[in-house]
């Protein structure tokens, strides 16, 4: 209901995909719920500068639009560690998510079953194959990579993940 107690339609909702969802600069896939939806992005509910920049440690004025604030965008020391899910990693003069910033350089392997059973309903997903790679994308954009090639040793900090499919011998599904 809006102001003017209308029922009207939640931004973001028309968009049915995660396609249409992401391609939508305030809107974003959210894998929460299953099956997953299209929400409006929390920055973006504020047009106006001042309100914006009071939720701080969330948001950022950028421009003529309030966007999210990613630690990844902080350049200084001092101002990465003022935002608690931050920290600051010195030896390469970055700022990163809290929850992996301390971590040492690792290499990461998921394996995940590639048989029938992955096309089956899965939790409250349609569709396990889809449910388990929106979870395992959401984790990974959480994650500090190294960017670095798989195949040679890891040379500097961060995580680099692998995916690994399995099934028995000529039964294994195709990704959709």
């Amino acid at each position: 209901w809006n102001s003017e107690s209308q029922c009207v339609m939640k931004k973001c909702a028309t968009h049915r995909d995660e396609k249409d969802c992401n391609h939508d600069d305030n809107c974003h896939w959210n894998t929460d719920s299953s099956p997953s939806v299209c929400l409006q992005k929390h920055c973006s509910k504020y047009t106006v500068q001042d309100s914006c920049q009071a939720d701080g440690e969330n948001c950022r004025w950028t421009g003529n639009q309030c966007v999210e604030l990613k630690c990844s965008d902080m350049t200084d020391g001092c101002d990465c560690k003022a935002i608690d899910r931050c920290t600051w990693n010195a030896k390469r003069t970055l700022c990163l998510e809290g929850a992996y910033g301390g971590c040492p350089a690792m290499d990461v392997a998921v394996v995940f079953d590639g048989s029938g059973s992955m096309s089956q309903t899965f939790g409250r997903h349609p569709h396990g194959f889809y449910a388990m790679v929106e979870q395992l994308r959401d984790w990974v954009k959480t994650l500090p990579l190294s960017n670095e090639k798989a195949g040679s040793d890891l040379q500097t900090e961060g995580i680099r993940v692998g995916f690994i499919q399995f099934s028995a011998p000529k039964s294994a599904i195709r990704a959709p």
